[in-house]
């Protein structure tokens, strides 16, 4: 039996058919096998913040025209910041100064709620927060807490990874909310 040309082409059409399916199949199975991690930035299913973004917005101004807050992650002191939500993890260096707040190991999280009419500490306010990493939840940190005590409410919690992480949070007075959103990192080991 001789070969013709065309048994040439059959044999190269199976092998170029053969690998493309291989590699559909691949693509498929590296799909289904990479993990997926919801996002939960501002403390909520991305689909709360896609359907509710503007009132979330509004909420925030309200609650910062009603109550001084000030966070105080170790050393650093900052209001109730959202901007780092709006920037990618590559422009923070230019365009944020909430760099090298995190150091691994032990960290410190304080934070004092004043009333703007009465300049009274709010004492019964309900504060969520949460440390994380960027992509994995693996590393998640719930912060809740927290210990009233002088007007401040105080927690700590532990950094085991060096790398750039975000901290979110939600002060809630009665039926206000405020919203507080950072990205920061822990400084590289020279």
């Amino acid at each position: 039996m001789k070969f013709q040309k065309y048994h040439f082409w059959l044999a190269f059409f199976f092998l170029i058919f053969g690998f493309t399916f291989s590699m559909i199949i691949w693509t498929i199975k590296s799909a289904v096998d990479t993990p997926v991690y919801e996002d939960k930035s501002f403390l909520n299913s991305y689909h709360n913040i896609d359907n509710n973004f503007n009132q979330m917005m509004a909420q925030n101004r309200k609650f910062n025209q009603l109550y001084d807050v000030d966070v105080k992650v170790n050393e650093n002191r900052i209001g109730m910041d959202i901007k780092d939500a709006f920037l990618g993890q590559r422009s923070l260096e230019k365009h944020s100064s909430n760099q090298n707040m995190l150091k691994v190991g032990e960290n410190t999280l304080a934070i004092s709620i004043v009333d703007k009419k009465t300049q009274k500490p709010i004492s019964d306010a309900n504060i969520t927060f949460q440390v994380t990493r960027a992509i994995v939840d693996k590393y998640d940190i719930d912060l809740s807490n927290f210990i009233y005590e002088n007007g401040v409410y105080r927690t700590t919690f532990k950094i085991n990874k060096a790398g750039n992480w975000n901290i979110q949070g939600q002060i809630k007075v009665i039926k206000d909310i405020g919203y507080f959103y950072i990205k920061t990192n822990t400084p590289r080991e020279e």
